[in-house]
């Protein structure tokens, strides 16, 4: 926080009845800046007196500008001033208060939905359970390996086909091996897809089933009262429904 240059100026006071009235002005001070506001009463010899029936622009919350006023009672504190005094106004800057985050809500998610979801997507199920992230790169993936197996499939009939039309020797010889390998990467692409479902299937109910236990917690609050018929502390648990 940077340092303030508010200052207070035109210090002024008077007796107004049973009160003595303290108006005073807080300058140079920024917008919506605001001040702890103290004040000392002396007399002549130097001697503090105590005041404590106070109202107005005094205290914690108060925020610059002009015109400013503070009572004291002084009946109130019974104080009778028979004696020349002075009146010192102080001022310290209050911090700005930091927004306060909302609370973060505990909701209880259907595990039958995200698991369809899961089926349907691999990660979708997962980012509904825990209201985002980048749970849907799983379903890129997934989807990519099902692609790429596509694909390499189609490239295995297509070699194969090449090779029992072929009448070269060592064309049919090259055709053949290409088609295994094709077949091979087909296999290989088939299974990553197959794991990436099952593994975000396990990996989403297992994160449904501990939100719900979450959420379930949640409602419970527990604490402790002290109860004057038994003369002791007591549990309270209290469930929200």
């Amino acid at each position: 926080m940077s340092q303030s240059k508010a200052r207070v100026e035109n210090v002024d006071f008077f007796l107004e009845g049973e009160n003595l009235v303290i108006n005073y002005d807080i300058d140079k001070s920024k917008t919506g800046e605001s001040f702890n506001v103290t004040m000392n009463i002396l007399t002549t010899a130097g001697k503090k007196i105590s005041a404590f029936a106070l109202t107005g622009d005094i205290g914690p919350g108060v925020y610059g500008g002009k015109g400013k006023r503070i009572v004291w009672d002084l009946n109130k504190d019974n104080v009778y001033i028979d004696d020349e005094i002075s009146v010192e106004v102080f001022i310290e800057p209050e911090m700005a208060d930091e927004p306060s985050k909302p609370a973060k809500t505990v909701r209880a998610v259907s595990v039958g939905g995200a698991l369809l979801r899961s089926a349907i997507f691999p990660g979708w199920g997962n980012r509904y359970v825990k209201g985002g992230g980048a749970y849907w790169l799983m379903g890129l993936v997934g989807y990519g390996a099902v692609g790429g197996s596509v694909y390499m499939n189609n490239q295995t009939e297509q070699a194969y086909q090449d090779y029992k039309e072929s009448v070269d020797v060592t064309e049919r010889d090259q055709l053949f091996k290409d088609a295994e390998e094709y077949q091979k990467n087909q296999e290989y692409l088939m299974y990553a897809a197959a794991g990436i479902w099952a593994i975000d299937l396990i990996w989403t109910g297992i994160q449904a089933g501990n939100a719900n236990k979450k959420a379930k917690r949640s409602k419970v609050d527990m604490g402790y009262y002290y109860n004057p018929e038994v003369r002791g502390p007591m549990l309270v648990v209290t469930y929200k429904f």
